[in-house]
């Protein structure tokens, strides 16, 4: 990667930017690993192509897409990010900030722009480049931090409730890991359709559960859901810990388990066993489906108005640093983060 000594570039429209630094610092990885392969260095500064933003970064945050992405785990992720090492050697998906420069052809932004969306990579560093359509307009009166939590972990839940599972006002829908990033937005995402939540997460997550707005709470480490759980219209998962004959008792005829993840395996990650899963269901009158969320505008702006209504808020347990970020990764790893963890630029 080689230094830029100017402040813009050709690719860039015409007008007045903000002077743009030659040299930024970054959290970068060279290697897969774990988080010790993670060095903030001082990296030039990208600059945008023509279909691309340049964004000032003001915070974003982590999510488990992170952690594979870092890790290089399950194996079968090496074929998008790289096969041998990574092909962006910056990771962060997650990103809020301030455009401070925009290529020829886009028509969307301008210089100045309060932004929030899913970048893929690049947002652990003081300035990152973006699709068009890959961001949208930050709410005003929400911060930057706010909006950072926002753009994976709720595209995650919208998504899975309101497109795969169809979730309709009035239906009853029980979300397995109701305190973690996903889970979080699932609680109120489900509330905003319209729905009758039952939250299930641990003991000391469960005033939380209820502040979001579950109509009911349980302690998974004092009560198995699948044993006491019955006529759920929708399943959401996000652990994934249990078999189909555990969970489908949970539904009712016609009901839907959607499923984020799975008991991991070493090549194919939780996909192996969410598809034993969903072959099983064919079998019988209760669906099973599995997802991944994918970058949508239009469902960026749908949260940006909830953002903004109240509706749903993000659940932050902790901000970090950039130099941070090996720390805060570790913590999510751990698997018992509670809501969303922050970097803060």
């Amino acid at each position: 990667m080689q230094p830029n000594t100017n402040t813009t570039s050709p690719a860039i429209q015409d007008g007045a930017s903000p002077t743009i630094p030659a040299m930024m610092r970054a959290i970068v990885q060279r290697s897969y690993g774990s988080a010790d392969v993670l060095e903030l260095q001082d990296i030039a500064t990208p600059t945008p192509t023509d279909e691309q933003v340049l964004i000032k970064v003001e915070a974003s945050s982590l999510n488990i897409y992170d952690h594979h992405m870092i890790s290089g785990t399950p194996a079968m992720v090496r074929a998008i990010a790289g096969l041998r090492s990574p092909k962006n050697p910056i990771p962060g998906a997650d990103v809020a900030g301030t455009v401070v420069a925009v290529g020829n052809d886009i028509t969307q932004w301008q210089v100045g722009d309060e932004v929030f969306g899913d970048i893929g990579a690049g947002a652990f560093a003081e300035y990152a480049v973006a699709k068009e359509k890959a961001i949208a307009r930050k709410p005003e009166g929400v911060s930057f931090t706010e909006a950072a939590a926002v753009p994976m972990a709720a595209l995650t839940a919208l998504q899975g409730l309101r497109d795969i599972a169809g979730l309709q006002p009035g239906q009853k829908v029980i979300i397995n890991g109701a305190s973690g990033g996903v889970g979080t937005f699932a609680v109120q995402i489900a509330k905003a359709l319209g729905a009758e939540v039952t939250a299930v997460c641990s003991t000391h997550k469960v005033e939380t559960a209820r502040s979001m707005g579950a109509d009911k709470v349980i302690d998974y480490t004092a009560e198995d859901y699948t044993q006491t759980e019955r006529d759920f219209d929708v399943l959401f998962d996000n652990v994934g810990n249990r078999p189909w004959s555990a969970t489908s008792k949970v539904l009712r005829p016609g009901g839907i388990n959607v499923s984020i993840t799975g008991p991991k395996h070493g090549v194919m990650g939780p996909m192996r066993e969410m598809m034993f899963r969903k072959a099983q269901s064919m079998f019988g009158d209760k669906r099973m489906a599995s997802f991944t969320a994918h970058i949508d505008q239009a469902d960026l702006e749908d949260l940006g108005g909830w953002l903004t209504s109240g509706d749903i808020a993000p659940v932050i347990e902790e901000t970090y640093t950039l130099e941070d970020v090996g720390t805060a990764l570790r913590y999510l790893t751990e698997g018992h983060a509670h809501g969303k963890l922050v970097i803060t630029i």
